[in-house]
């Protein structure tokens, strides 16, 4: 009965619990999120190549420039095509050559009574480079919110995005990725002066607003699908100097309707009934769920520099194929099979210990990855092969330490051996987890496919060299074990 009392015992069992249930959903018809996920690489997907439109970029881009000339040289200035032209009756001392530099202008003329400066064709270029990487941040991250793990997206060229998505194309993910999501926020005036109208189509509602937003959605923190009446809204919250321009904007504007628009298009006009503090605000209208939702989730990701167009959409097929899966999987088990045999031929019994401890480390890396929704990609195959690697090397370590016990004459050797062997076996694993870790945090797609099962194997080896093989050593008498020198 000395057996049962070993908590070496029932952990290995709670292991084997664990693994059952974990695993069981991969084989279920059902939709499931405790399954594992199968990379482009694997099962193909869909591809998108993304251009972002120069255009709209540099007018974008002229609007800045002139409202920031207003705002920090008392400048006024019209732009005229792909210039900007000043009156010269201002005092145009402030715009130097050094100044005009790091705006990104130059001088192009110079009359009696107009200066007009253009953009840097270089600094123009490093600009749209910029915006290109950082819309492909925001893009991730919409598609990130709907599930779609291990996407591969990248910038090529200087405005262009290529996104590949594995697995069945989720229907909300071209609306998601064509989204520019430029949200604003216009007080209401009654002035035909620097004012324009909104309609709601929807809705039939009229209201105009001044030109230039008072409020933009670079202040947004966070959004949210919520209720209402059983309604579902898009609730808010901006950053600490949103919420105190948003509370004095709320402040002086009591009594006036306050247009939210996106894109350009009015979302709904709510009449301001007090000071709004703190940040936090609501976006309501004939929303679906799913409508809300892709909304909280464009506003939540942040808003394209530019507009974003889809010119080329195409189905990938897997580049590895079931066949390649299928020799994989056969690869894979011959190669245990002839660990097994090797080890049982070299260590007797303690060879069939390993082989033991092989399949349930296995077991638990796909555990684990099951309940965690993990995406496997032919990288992660490698991260797997890896791990039974390092599985059977700790099992060597832990062998042949006990080896040297006997020739040391031990008074314990079986503990003595298993104990020095996996303090260095420790060490050698987390050397291997910290750059595993730094991979999974400055890579993506399939680099991160790697680094997840690396990761996971790491711990499921660690976790059943020192619970499950350290359990057949101290159940199995040291003469049985084929360690004992004769």
């Amino acid at each position: 009965m000395g057996i049962l009392k070993k908590w070496r015992l029932w952990s290995s069992l709670l292991i084997l619990l664990f693994c059952y249930v974990a695993i069981t959903p991969n084989f279920q018809n059902n939709d499931s999120s405790n399954k594992i996920n199968y990379g482009l690489d694997i099962q193909g997907g869909n591809s998108f190549l993304l251009e972002l439109s120069e255009e709209v970029f540099k007018n974008n881009l002229l609007l800045k420039i002139v409202s920031q000339l207003e705002l920090d040289y008392n400048l006024r200035s019209t732009i005229n095509g792909d210039q900007i032209e000043l009156n010269n009756s201002q005092d145009l001392s402030k715009l130097n050559n050094q100044v005009l530099q790091s705006m990104g202008l130059i001088l192009d003329n110079k009359s009696e009574t107009i200066s007009t400066i253009i953009l840097d064709n270089q600094y123009f270029k490093k600009s749209i480079s910029d915006m290109t990487l950082n819309a492909v941040e925001i893009i991730r991250s919409r598609v990130d919110f709907l599930g779609n793990k291990e996407l591969s997206i990248q910038k090529t060229g200087l405005n262009r995005i290529l996104l590949e998505i594995p697995g069945n194309l989720d229907q909300n993910v071209k609306e998601l990725i064509s989204k520019t999501a430029k949200l604003n926020f216009h007080i209401e005036k009654d002035s035909y002066i620097d004012t324009f109208v909104l309609e709601n189509t929807d809705t039939g509602e009229f209201v105009r607003v001044m030109s230039r937003p008072s409020l933009t959605g670079d202040y947004l923190q966070d959004a949210s699908l919520q209720y209402d009446n059983n309604s579902p809204v898009v609730s808010f919250s901006l950053n600490k100097s949103g919420a105190d321009i948003f509370g004095d904007l709320t402040s002086k504007n009591v009594g006036k309707r306050i247009a939210i628009v996106l894109d350009g298009s009015l979302i709904s006009a709510p009449v301001v009934r007090d000071t709004i503090s703190g940040g936090a605000g609501v976006i309501s209208g004939n929303f679906t769920n799913e409508e809300a939702n892709n909304l909280a989730i464009i506003l939540k990701s942040g808003s394209l520099p530019t507009d974003i167009t889809i010119i080329q959409e195409k189905q990938v097929g897997p580049s590895l194929g079931k066949e390649g899966v299928t020799k994989g999987v056969y690869a894979s088990v011959i190669a245990l099979i002839a660990i097994t045999v090797f080890m049982i031929a070299y260590y007797k019994v303690s060879g069939l210990f390993t082989a033991i401890s092989i399949v349930i480390c296995l077991l638990l890396l796909f555990s684990l990855m099951s309940l965690m929704n993990a995406t496997l990609t032919l990288p992660g195959v490698i991260g797997i092969v890896l791990t039974i690697g390092m599985c059977v090397d700790a099992n060597v370590l832990v062998y042949e330490r006990i080896k040297e016990n006997f020739i040391n004459k031990s008074d314990d050797p079986k503990n003595d051996g298993f104990n020095s062997a996996f303090i260095t076996i420790l060490d050698s694993n987390l050397t291997t987890l910290f750059a595993a870790v730094f991979l999974f945090a400055f890579g993506f797609g399939p680099i991160r496919g790697f680094s997840i099962s690396l990761i996971i194997g790491i711990f499921s080896s660690l976790v059943v060299t020192y619970i499950i093989l350290k359990f057949f050593l101290e159940i199995v008498p040291i003469n049985r074990t084929g360690l004992k020198l004769k």
